[in-house]
């Protein structure tokens, strides 16, 4: 899992980056990015370690990419910026809500202008795409769609302040122009980077923020991002002294992640035994035989079956074998839908 981190100069972008990866004093050049990777908290993990006790325990992973601050008037440092963020499975749009006078105007005023970054640096990718296309006199389609005609179709969209995600355009034309990873076809969430003081935002200011939001189709995660950093740094029994000082939650890592797997659209399935316990993570739904990849792709070529139990059922019963007795371990083809926190054996031929 990916999350690219997207905001505008003072957002507190980097301290929270800082608190995602447990790290200290990054510095960006307009053209660099800095990237870590963590396990993804999961008590899920801990739970079915102590029922197994294996001999290794690995979590799933997610990276998290903190690009330069986006600018006005910046736009090709800006372009530099968001070029690190082809890659990601998720942008998540931090915003300023520490200083103290914000409205509701002004926190979508911020969002409203690194959609629009985004917007501009897509709409860079197609110009470039038809100047190349006039010069050319080669006919050529994508998905059954003539090529010039295609990207003057997202030219357009762009030009009128319109996500690429929000085109419909067949399936298949989307796959052949996967290369271009336009940024506004990406999943993305907000980040709210709040004060330490739970109440600097007003609660209409806040309301009238989230309902923008949802009328964009935006999901918001509120995080104290420097607060939470600077507990992280404390030993855990002062942490718990000092966190026990404020009556609202720091858990802002951890709601991150959640929210980046939930727009990303990403599960995690287990596989257990003596061994390992281990989390893996793939497209929520996808198919069973798809999923077995994860593991290994000799495992999709040679997929048999899959032995299922979902993780709540386990810790339930407390053993395969009781759950077997009770008809919860069930045989699945290779078209079930994996779903998030299923325990998966793959049999498969040698």
């Amino acid at each position: 899992m990916q999350a690219g981190l997207v905001g505008a100069a003072g957002c507190g972008k980097t301290t929270l980056f800082e608190l995602l990866s447990s790290t200290t004093g990054s510095f960006l050049a307009p053209d660099k990015a800095n990237t870590a990777t963590v396990d993804v908290p999961d008590e899920r993990i801990d739970l079915l370690s102590a029922l197994y006790r294996p001999r290794k325990t690995t979590y799933a992973q997610i990276s998290f990419t903190d690009i330069n601050r986006l600018s006005e008037g910046e736009r090709e440092n800006n372009d530099k910026a968001l070029c690190h963020l082809k890659l990601m499975d998720a942008l998540a749009v931090v915003v300023n809500g520490f200083l103290p006078g914000r409205s509701a105007e002004t926190l979508i005023a911020e969002i409203e202008f690194c959609l629009t970054e985004l917007i501009l640096s897509d709409l860079e990718q197609v110009e470039r795409k038809l100047e190349r296309l006039e010069k050319s006199h080669k006919p050529a389609a994508i998905g059954g769609i003539p090529e010039k005609e295609l990207f003057q179709k997202l030219a357009a969209a762009l030009e009128a302040h319109t996500p690429l995600k929000a085109v419909e355009l067949p399936d298949a034309a989307w796959k052949e122009l996967s290369s271009f990873a336009f940024l506004t076809r990406k999943p993305l969430f907000c980040v709210l980077n709040c004060a330490e003081e739970e109440h600097t935002l007003s609660r209409d200011t806040l309301d009238g923020f989230r309902q923008s939001l949802a009328e964009k189709d935006i999901e918001l995660v509120c995080v104290h991002a420097k607060l939470e950093k600077d507990l992280q740094e404390l030993d855990p029994g002062e942490r718990g002294l000092y966190s026990a000082e404020y009556d609202f939650p720091l858990n802002g890592k951890e709601e991150f992640i959640r929210q980046a797997y939930r727009t990303a659209g990403l599960a995690s399935f287990f596989t257990v035994g003596e061994d390992e316990v281990r989390a893996w993570t793939v497209k929520q739904g996808c198919p069973c035989r798809e999923a077995a990849a994860a593991i290994h792709n000799d495992l999709m070529h040679n997929f048999i079956r899959a032995e299922i139990i979902s993780y709540e059922q386990l810790l339930e019963c407390g053993s395969e074998q009781e759950a077997s007795k009770r008809g919860w371990l069930r045989s699945e083809k290779k078209e079930y839908p994996v779903q998030d926190g299923d325990i998966l054996h793959i049999l498969a031929n040698a």
